[in-house]
């Protein structure tokens, strides 16, 4: 008899269960954390590419024209900061895409996280512009010390 409310009980709980996927980690620091990473001196690298043609809302790109980090809020791109290296894209054509907390979604990207109430954490390092010895263009990361995101254009690195 209770193996019969048990049952169901169990299989409810698990659809309303959402993952998060941890990197260098084995807690989340929150639970509005989708993706979160360790503490290890490194960053993500957001590889230099051309903006698409359709993006989707809430596309992040590290765009080779400009060599700058860009959003893409639904209508526009953010404002560009010049003064990186540019045009060191090798196009090359994909079809495929990690999805983080879906099995489908009718975002354009490569890496989606869908989510209404969890967010990506970035890197966390503490001064890491000189913890970071080889940056590549594109790599980003949170600076404690800084309290900025940092992201390398090649030459230096910027803060956002």
């Amino acid at each position: 008899m209770k193996t019969r409310y048990i049952v169901p009980f169990f299989f409810l709980s698990c659809i309303s269960t959402q993952a998060q996927v941890l990197i260098d980690r084995h807690l989340a620091t929150s639970a509005s954390v989708t993706l979160e990473f360790g503490t290890q001196t490194r960053g993500i690298l957001l590889e230099p590419a051309t903006l698409p043609a359709s993006p989707s809302a809430g596309t992040i790109i590290f765009d080779d024209s400009t060599a700058s980090l860009r959003y893409y809020n639904g209508s526009s791109w953010s404002t560009a900061a010049t003064g990186g290296t540019i045009n060191t894209v090798v196009d090359y054509t994909t079809t495929s895409q990690v999805i983080i907390n879906s099995t489908f979604s009718s975002a354009t990207g490569l890496f989606i996280i869908e989510a209404t109430n969890r967010a990506l954490v970035l890197p966390k390092l503490s001064n890491g512009l000189l913890a970071i010895k080889s940056p590549t263009p594109g790599l980003l990361y949170y600076d404690t010390l800084l309290k900025a995101m940092m992201v390398y254009n090649g030459n230096l690195w910027v803060a956002y």
